[in-house]
């Protein structure tokens, strides 16, 4: 499907496997997230990717909705860093909005023409539904391509991690990114799955 000129795909897997000229990371302001997609990211040999975002982090401790690219350490792939961890279940939706927006304009910048994001906000620590997180996904994609008619971003691969794609595909399906309005984080905690990813750590 599309949203405008831009092909949209949506598919179950590792994000860290897909063959995007630029993959899209969630972190934390001050530090690398190296759990989650961060994990996924290091075992497909791009750990240098995330030690550069690290340090970099560290120094400056960025602000919520930052982009920061870095090389990945692997030829062809460079990573986004967006720092949309540490948000509130009443700003995350937005601010994942705002910074999906500034990645794609920086995309265009830099001539990259397809991107891998993962289903930001949806993690053991995020507060989103995936139908939320596709709603403001899909809805920075809408504006930037409406915005941006001759745009050099071809494709958008949204990534689902052991989950179903149902919901995300129904958003793209209704167009109900279209209809864009701020929502409150509605996904509830799950104590197990925190303590599961703890352990992992």
């Amino acid at each position: 499907m599309k949203i405008e000129s831009i092909e949209v795909f949506i598919k179950t897997g590792n994000i860290a496997a897909e063959n995007s000229e630029l993959i899209v990371v969630p972190e934390f302001n001050s530090c690398a997230s190296y759990g989650g997609v961060g994990r996924a990211i290091c075992a497909a040999g791009m750990r240098q990717g995330m030690d550069n975002y690290d340090k970099l982090a560290h120094a400056n401790n960025y602000p919520t909705g930052s982009v920061i690219l870095t090389e990945s350490g692997v030829r062809g792939i460079l990573l986004a860093h967006l720092t949309t961890v540490e948000t509130n279940e009443d700003d995350q939706f937005m601010v994942i909005f705002k910074t999906i927006g500034k990645l794609m304009r920086k995309c265009d910048e830099a001539g990259i023409k397809t991107v891998a994001i993962p289903e930001l906000g949806t993690g053991v620590i995020g507060n989103l539904t995936q139908t939320q997180s596709a709603k403001a996904i899909f809805g920075a994609v809408y504006k930037y391509a409406v915005n941006h008619k001759k745009g050099k971003i071809e494709s958008v691969t949204l990534v689902v991690y052991g989950g179903d794609t149902h919901a995300a595909e129904q958003v793209l399906a209704d167009e109900t990114y279209k209809n864009f309005q701020n929502e409150s984080g509605a996904k509830e905690f799950d104590i197990g799955a925190w303590l599961e990813e703890m352990a992992r750590e």
